[in-house]
């Protein structure tokens, strides 16, 4: 499918970003991203743990036609900046959440998204050109909406602003350590 085809990006005229798919040898690069994240950042992120074994674990389990991974990398493909998931349908508590607000989540229909950007790479435009390629591929598929990935939590105001900014509408607030915001996007 051409929407999943690798594409370079210049944040600046001498900074070109390649944006593709996560690969089964990516596994330390996706190690040393998560490991080189803020805590700030790291709290803000968690669709799954970044310890090396789930890593591992997901860099050997890649199906893009589950979960599409991917990563912005830097143009010589040494270093992991941005990692963004795509998951078909919902995890059941995303769903559990938007069915009692009267909205179903469907495989077919729907897409999950959990981006993640290197702090020294947020407010750069990396995040643009992610939600992009991002919304290419979910037409690509045939998706009709996307939904945010455990929501956004209220206090990431940069990050709410950014979902606004696309288009995504508040459905709900839910309470999960934090107070979060469910957010989703129709296409």
């Amino acid at each position: 499918m051409e929407a999943l085809a690798p594409e370079t990006i210049h944040l600046s005229p001498d900074e070109p970003i390649v944006i593709r798919l996560l690969d089964s040898t990516d596994a330390p690069k996706l190690t040393g991203y998560f490991k080189g994240l803020s805590a700030e950042t790291r709290s803000y992120f968690a669709p799954h743990s970044f310890v090396e074994e789930t890593v591992r674990h997901i860099c050997k389990t890649l199906n893009p036609a589950e979960i599409v991974r991917l990563v912005a990398t830097s143009a010589d493909n040494q270093t992991i900046v941005a990692y963004v998931l795509l998951l078909s349908g919902a995890t059941p508590s995303d769903a559990a959440r938007f069915q009692t607000l009267g909205i179903p989540i469907h495989a077919e229909t729907d897409f999950s998204i959990a981006p993640s950007i290197a702090d020294v790479y947020q407010s750069r435009g990396l995040g643009s050109h992610l939600m992009k390629k991002a919304l290419t591929i979910a037409r690509a598929m045939n998706k009709q909406r996307i939904i945010l990935w455990g929501g956004v939590q209220t206090r990431n105001v940069r990050a709410h602003r950014y979902y606004q900014k696309y288009g995504f509408v508040e459905v709900g607030q839910f309470e999960n350590e934090v107070l979060n915001y469910d957010m989703y996007l129709t296409l």
